[in-house]
């Protein structure tokens, strides 16, 4: 049941992330190391409606406060989100398809999603969202690109 409550939290995150503008910006203290990052976002079916990301930075905000919420449109199988920079750290990554543009990852009866939906190190949970020490990875250096597919 805890599981699934996280990921009813998730689902709820990824809709209020809908709500903020198209693509979010966020300052950084000036003396940290940075790094130009890439995400591709593979495995789209079909070219309609939205990508949402959501970038965490602990795990303690995981699947409930992002450091960045993006909304970008489904335009290509393969969709890349650059920023150009990221400080070095830990983060994790959710991303789902809103085929509709309702604002929010469509389920079944049982809550199991409708859309597909990805996380970082393409971890999968099996009742929820995929776990921070699964979905985490660590950016350090002058580049880093990673992708998810979405299934």
């Amino acid at each position: 049941m805890k599981s699934k409550l996280h990921f009813v939290a998730l689902l709820v995150f990824l809709f209020y992330a809908g709500q903020v503008s198209k693509a979010q910006e966020i300052s950084y203290p000036e003396n940290r190391d940075f790094t130009e990052f890439k995400l591709y976002i593979q495995g789209i079916e079909d070219l309609k409606g939205e990508i949402r990301i959501a970038v965490f930075n602990s795990k303690e905000k995981y699947t409930k406060e992002p450091i960045h919420a993006i909304v970008l449109p489904a335009d290509s199988s393969t969709i890349i989100w650059k920023q150009e920079m990221l400080p070095s750290g830990e983060y994790a990554i959710a991303v789902y398809h809103d085929k509709n543009e309702n604002g929010k990852i469509d389920t079944n009866l049982l809550g199991i999603p409708k859309e597909n939906y990805g996380f970082s190190n393409n971890a999968r949970g099996r009742f929820g969202p995929a776990s921070w020490e699964d979905s985490m990875f660590i950016v350090d250096g002058n580049n880093f690109s990673t992708s998810i597919i979405i299934k």
